[in-house]
């Protein structure tokens, strides 16, 4: 690849990574605006335009930081949108996903990557995680091949959720991004009461 057409890339990339951070900022309005259509108590409406906000500046950070091609600056992109939708909606019940003791934004080693997800249902309920569309369990976004796996027994309903799903990065890069969107289920009586996505966006630190 000749010089010229290098820095033809890279400005390419530098357009979309700031394309991609301005649409991320111009977005964070219509959630902001969502949440003051819930007309939720005023600590509960700051948390959570908080919460949108922060996400803003972390994508845009992450996007020029690890967003050297496309690929990356998409993932981080929709990583971020999604976040935001989670925090307009807020949890009926509490859930996370830790990775390394961090949630939401996080990093690992490639290989074995340990996504575990907690869940407390409201009294009297129980809590699974759910399949994300009728193709796949979770939605996984890669800036290179990776799989996932689990056991079946962790679709079953629970007082608590403490759970793992695995995803397999050995064929990953350092600084290469992968996310995750997982859903977990509120049920009584085997109908879902309430169901939430959360998503976590990984960066590979080690080869």
């Amino acid at each position: 690849m000749s010089i010229k057409n290098i820095n033809t890339q890279k400005e390419s990339i530098k357009n979309y990574q700031y394309t991609c951070s301005e649409f991320i900022k111009d977005l964070s309005l219509d959630y902001l605006n969502w949440v003051d259509r819930y007309n939720l108590p005023p600590e509960e409406s700051k948390i959570r335009k908080q919460k949108i906000n922060n996400i803003v500046i972390k994508s845009s950070y992450i996007i020029y930081k690890f967003g050297d091609t496309i690929k990356k600056i998409d993932i981080i992109m929709n990583h971020g949108i999604s976040k935001m939708a989670e925090y307009t909606a807020g949890y009926p019940f509490q859930f996370s996903i830790l990775v390394n003791n961090l949630t939401s934004y996080t990093y690992s080693p490639r290989g074995e990557i340990r996504l575990n997800i907690k869940a407390i249902p409201n009294f009297g309920k129980e809590v699974r995680i759910g399949s994300y569309d009728n193709d796949n369990l979770i939605l996984l976004n890669s800036s290179s091949p990776v799989t996932y796996s689990f056991n079946k027994s962790s679709l079953e309903s629970a007082d608590i959720l403490d759970d793992y799903i695995i995803i397999d990065a050995k064929n990953c890069l350092k600084n290469e991004i992968i996310s995750s969107t997982v859903i977990v289920e509120e049920i009584k009586d085997n109908i879902v009461f309430e169901k939430r996505g959360f998503s976590t966006l990984i960066l590979i630190t080690q080869t």
